[in-house]
């Protein structure tokens, strides 16, 4: 790794899911140079990483922004993002599923007729080492994929298994199969143990390259613009007011702060502009809004003091399904949480915070329900406004009530009491009633931390695109957006892998420039 340079062909801010893959990509050719800038700390070897960053359950306690959301009418729950060196992928639950056709084919309705599934799916390939799956996988990309064989399920996901299998749903070894759906192991980017991040799959190895400058511990506080009101883009400003110059600027800063980086720029609608005293540059309502996630709710119970768990483990085995009277494939997941560990229950459910504890959640994959992102000052250290709506709209809200009876079958189930002391939440009278599971709902849904589509891609026709189908913000020059904040609708499984795709697919594009 060279000194810091005068001037770089490629400044990529965020070496998150995204930003770390277009950084390695790009900087396989030796005669571009590529600067990488992050926020959280760096960790150079794997010997040196702490064992949260390494444990596939997430870690919230030291590489986290400390972000809080509004779920809805003033209710704040944390709302984690990775503040480390890989992003959000170096303290993720490690499930690494990939998106249906039919959540492509809604990308393509959307106006971005290059992400149908055929175009995503080399993509995909290409950053996958799955030799367990077959031809349909990739075999030799950097991030690992791995499924726990049935033999080493522990006692309650093999309960949740044969309760799912005795509900009716079909056995899946490979849930990243198109058409795949039911019950079976999840797919993890999980290495002898390990947890895989972008930092450990794509930059470990490349750290010696001379046109590659990393930079972490930095906060980026604006973009540098050829004048006062241009919308071209020639660099960035650290928040101690570092100026750095690059031909090329990419945000990949994520779904919470791409947006904010945008905003305190002048680009955005005036309203969230004006509050704060930023001239508009360039006038895109879309910045911020759009705002996705997938969102659930549970039933939560004590188990029998003498149930084996393993606390580094707890989601081995899952289901995808389609809600009862939907039209969306796959559109709900249902899993157990063995989450034996008070701090990483906050947020989930208003139960009380006591472990042991474990859960049994149903998530929607497909919302209707719209947030938004917004700032709350000029000063790049402060989080933004997280409005997250959950469960605004009356779909979201049926499904989620339908998942929540599923949730309480499956616990009440022959295969699932023998290993139940005590279910904490909901009581059983909230289950009899319609308007009492919806209130319930609404006051405990919460987040799976797989918020996108705040800087959504589309046409330049649509009023809420922010970027072209290559990641280029419209109206501007030199400055690309690429991490989950372009997915124009979220995808039917954990983000993780896509945000990983996307981060291929916008760095070829770059590449052929």
């Amino acid at each position: 790794m060279t000194q810091a340079q005068e001037r770089y062909d490629d400044i990529i801010i965020g070496a998150g899911s995204a930003g770390a893959v277009i950084a390695a990509r790009l900087s396989e050719d030796p005669k571009r140079r590529v600067l990488l800038l992050e926020a959280g700390p760096d960790y150079t070897r794997v010997e040196d990483m702490p064992r949260d960053l390494l444990k596939p359950w997430v870690s919230w306690r030291d590489h986290d922004w400390g972000f809080q959301a509004n779920a809805r009418h003033g209710r704040e729950f944390p709302l984690h993002r990775g503040k480390v060196m890989g992003g959000s992928s170096a303290v993720n639950g490690t499930i690494a599923l990939r998106g249906v056709p039919g959540d492509f084919e809604s990308w393509v309705d959307l106006g971005c007729d290059e992400w149908g599934f055929a175009d995503v799916l080399p993509y995909y390939r290409r950053l996958e080492s799955d030799p367990e799956g077959g031809d349909f996988h990739g075999q030799s990309g950097p991030v690992p994929i791995e499924r726990e064989p049935s033999e080493n399920w522990q006692p309650l996901q093999r309960a949740f298994y044969d309760a799912c299998i005795g509900g009716g749903f079909e056995d899946v070894w490979d849930h990243n199969l198109p058409d795949a759906t039911g019950v079976g192991p999840w797919p993890r980017n999980r290495s002898n143990g390990n947890r895989i991040s972008t930092n450990i799959a794509y930059l470990l190895g490349i750290r010696d390259r001379e046109n590659l400058t990393i930079r972490h511990g930095v906060l980026v506080d604006r973009l540098s613009f050829d004048g006062e009101s241009g919308a071209r883009v020639n660099g960035v400003v650290l928040s101690d007011g570092e100026v750095i110059s690059g031909e090329r600027v990419c945000v990949s800063a994520g779904s919470a702060v791409s947006p904010a980086i945008l905003l305190r720029n002048g680009i955005g609608p005036a309203e969230k502009l004006s509050p704060h005293g930023i001239a508009q540059r360039v006038p895109l309502p879309g910045v911020g809004e759009n705002l996705i996630d997938h969102f659930g709710t549970g039933v939560q119970a004590f188990p029998k003091p003498e149930v084996a768990h393993d606390p580094d483990v707890v989601t081995e085995i899952g289901v995808r399904y389609t809600a009862p009277g939907s039209d969306q494939f796959n559109d709900m997941q249902l899993a157990i949480s063995t989450i034996w560990d008070e701090e990483q229950v906050r947020g989930l459910t208003e139960a009380p915070r006591q472990h042991p504890s474990f859960g049994i959640g149903a998530v929607i994959q497909r919302p209707y329900s719209r947030g938004s992102v917004t700032l709350r000052s000029t000063d790049p250290s402060e989080q933004p406004q997280l409005d997250m709506n959950y469960a605004s709209h009356p779909e979201d809200l049926r499904r989620l009530m339908d998942g929540a009876r599923l949730c309480w079958e499956v616990m009440h189930s022959d295969a699932i009491m023998p290993f139940v002391e005590r279910v904490i939440a909901p009581r059983a009278s909230v289950m009899e009633s319609d308007n009492a599971l919806a209130d319930y709902i609404r006051r405990t849904t919460s987040t799976t931390w797989h918020i996108c589509g705040t800087a959504k891609m589309g046409p330049s026709t649509d009023p809420l695109a922010v970027t072209d189908q290559r990641g280029r913000v419209h109206q501007t020059e030199n400055l690309r957006v690429a991490d989950a904040s372009i997915m124009p609708d979220i995808v039917s499984c954990n983000t993780n892998l896509t945000a990983i795709m996307i981060g291929e697919r916008v760095a070829e594009s770059l590449l052929g420039e």
